[in-house]
């Protein structure tokens, strides 16, 4: 998100309120609480923004395209030094996870509040998000997902789905809650630790799509 382009009032309305989203969940969250974090009057939010709504996908749009974007340009990467063969599986499992996890400085001002966002959005859509979903966030997910059934030609395509589907669920649910990893598990982990979440991740996602049934 280029706050820049928003101007100085539209910057301070932005930033304030993708923490307090973040923090407290879109029913949470008032256009007044807004306007008093930034320090800008009422007006200037109407200004920008016909109502909470339209400002919550404002928000929310601009994070899920550069997510999908660094997910997509990654993988493109990734197939082109792969000259047609499979990518590696570790490799996709990395670029679909690192973006969120541990954003690279080129996705501008995507920081510990985005990630939370978008983890909470994910993990707790909203009604009025589906067709947000469906146009910034889903294509990138089936790319990767396209990627990864690459090393799984033998597995029936439901079971894939459903491998699929509780892997991106794990995600979700680790960018809502690594900032409270500690409390969560009586200091057995540490907050924020992208670190640890990207390496447990990445062996919690291999062994979920690679093993062949349980007992």
């Amino acid at each position: 998100m280029l706050l820049e382009a928003y101007g100085e009032t539209g910057a301070k309305v932005l930033t304030a309120a993708e923490a307090l989203f973040a923090e407290h969940g879109y029913d949470g969250v008032s256009l007044r609480r807004i306007t008093a974090a930034a320090g800008v009057n009422l007006a200037a939010v109407n200004y920008h923004y016909s109502d909470k709504q339209s400002l919550y996908l404002e928000i929310l749009t601009c994070r899920l395209r550069q997510l999908s974007q660094a997910r997509l340009d990654r993988l493109a990467a990734a197939e082109a030094r792969a000259s047609g063969a499979a990518v590696p599986l570790e490799e996709i499992v990395d670029l679909f996870a690192e973006p969120l996890l541990r954003p690279a400085e080129s996705m501008t001002a995507f920081g510990p509040a985005s990630r939370r966002l978008l983890g909470r959005a994910l993990v707790e859509p909203l009604p009025f998000l589906a067709p947000i979903l469906a146009a910034e966030f889903q294509p990138a997910v089936a790319r990767c997902g396209q990627a990864i059934r690459r090393h799984l030609p033998a597995l029936p395509p439901a079971d894939f789905v459903w491998r699929y589907s509780f892997v991106v669920g794990a995600l979700h649910h680790a960018a809502a809650t690594l900032h409270d990893m500690k409390p969560r598990t009586s200091g057995l982990c540490a907050n924020d630790d992208a670190d640890a979440a990207l390496r447990n991740f990445r062996l919690f996602a291999v062994a979920s799509f690679t093993a062949s049934h349980f007992r």
